[in-house]
């Protein structure tokens, strides 16, 4: 797993645990940003459907990578194809 993907990871736990942990409104910019994630990657799952359909390897896990990772996975398939 890249360097980038991690960084996205951690940045998710972040955001969860304040989200969870924190009551008021200090918890609820964290969901907000969560949930805006969450859609925004849910579009590029289906924006760039087509490109990671052809790429290499099991399209179900193209599609949690792109949900979780969005651009930065379809950059690492496009490298591999360069």
């Amino acid at each position: 797993m890249s360097a980038p993907k991690l960084v996205m990871l951690l940045i998710y736990a972040v955001l969860a645990a304040l989200a969870l942990g924190v009551a008021g409104p200090v918890g609820s910019w964290p969901a907000w940003v969560l949930l805006v994630l969450a859609v925004v990657h849910a579009i590029e799952t289906v924006v760039f459907y087509r490109e990671y359909k052809n790429a290499a390897g099991s399209l179900p896990g193209h599609i949690v990578n792109v949900f979780l990772f969005g651009i930065l996975h379809m950059q690492e398939l496009r490298r591999q194809r360069a």
